[in-house]
């Protein structure tokens, strides 16, 4: 597992598993892109005064690419299918990680509370 310790790790990690993805990627390395620049808009207005309503948006940001990641290892999906599948499915990424059934409700926790 790469240990990220600085935002550029961060963005760095994801733009290289795309990289090798074919020119066939173009529509998910510009979505990685939109998805990268919301981070920055989003970290550059965090503060304490608005960290509750933005802090979820970014754990938002933080799932679609994790699925954007997972995804790109199907070839059997289109762009637009994945994207559409991280779209619907960002939201409960962070449940299923912790192993919750998307039935189940889970304690209260910043994690599950994705926008």
């Amino acid at each position: 597992m790469t240990e990220i310790m600085i935002k550029q790790d961060y963005i760095d990690y994801f733009k290289n598993t795309i990289k090798g993805a074919g020119k066939e990627r173009e529509l998910l390395k510009a979505y990685l892109n939109e998805q990268i620049d919301k981070l920055e808009q989003l970290t550059a207005t965090i503060s304490q005064k608005n960290f509750w309503e933005i802090f979820p948006e970014i754990l938002g940001v933080d799932a679609r690419l994790a699925l954007l990641v997972e995804l790109l290892l199907f070839d059997d999906f289109t762009n637009t299918e994945i994207i559409q599948m991280i779209e619907n499915d960002y939201k409960s990424y962070f449940k299923e990680l912790c192993g919750y059934d998307l039935k189940t409700k889970t304690k209260p926790s910043m994690i599950f509370t994705i926008i």
